[in-house]
Parts: structure tokens; sequence; C-alpha cells
């Protein structure tokens, strides 16, 4: 498995709103790259939830996840699973480090720095190594 993730910087804007949107980017990212299966694990349980269309999704909300719903068309498998926060360690790490860059960042393979320990214990205590910044 491959590792690809994304952290960026925004202002002014919602939570809700940067999750899917960062998450809209990444996956837009992994369909250039060619990837082929996805496996989505994010924190935002309203976005995996509008995602995963378990609940109605908010009208600032509906563009961004019309356009990640459009997207996961282009991919053989794809799944979208909510990770609690707490337990989402290389996540918060990778976040961290996007918040510390104007610009955003985009690592493929690899992971910064500042995360490869969260990735090390998420890896031995969950059994597989796949994770997204949202």
């Amino acid at each position: 498995m491959v590792l690809f993730a994304a952290a960026k910087s925004f202002e002014n804007a919602t939570i809700p709103t940067v999750e899917a949107t960062t998450l809209r980017d990444s996956l837009a990212k992994a369909k250039d790259q060619g990837f082929l299966n996805i496996q989505v694990e994010g924190d935002s349980k309203m976005v995996i939830d509008a995602i995963n269309e378990r609940i109605s999704t908010r009208w600032r909300l509906l563009k961004i996840i019309q356009d990640i719903r459009m997207i996961t068309r282009s991919f053989n498998t794809i799944s979208f699973k909510h990770i609690f926060r707490e337990a989402n360690f290389v996540v918060d790490a990778i976040t961290h480090e996007g918040h510390l860059l104007p610009n955003g960042r985009t690592w493929m393979g690899s992971c910064p720095l500042t995360a490869t320990r969260a990735l090390l214990f998420d890896d031995i205590n969950s059994g597989y190594l796949i994770s997204f910044s949202l």
C-alpha cells in the first residue's frame, strides 16, 4: 500500500468545509497519480456520513460533496471510514504540519518526519497502513 497525504492551511473556513475541500483535492491528486483502489479514513463524521449518503448534505458543503462523489467514479474501489480524532494519530500529525506551511504540501510514499512515529504506531496497532489527511 502507498501512503498519500496532503495538508493545507485555510483561513476563515468552517472545519467541515476544510475537511471536505482537503479530501476533494486529495482524491483529485490520487486520480491524477493513477491510483485505482482507495481507502479513506477521516475524523470528520459529518463529511464521511455525507459522502456515504447517511445524512443530508448541508448546503454549504453540497458542491464539494458532489465533486467528491464525481471523482470517486474514477476509482475501481473506494471506501470512506470514520476514525475518531483521538485514534487518528497520523492525520493529527500531518494536519499539524499543514498548518505550518502557507501553501500546503502533498506527500506520496512517505509522510512528514513529524508524523513518522504516529505512522509506525498506527501501522503496528491497526494492522494496515493507509491514511489521508482531511
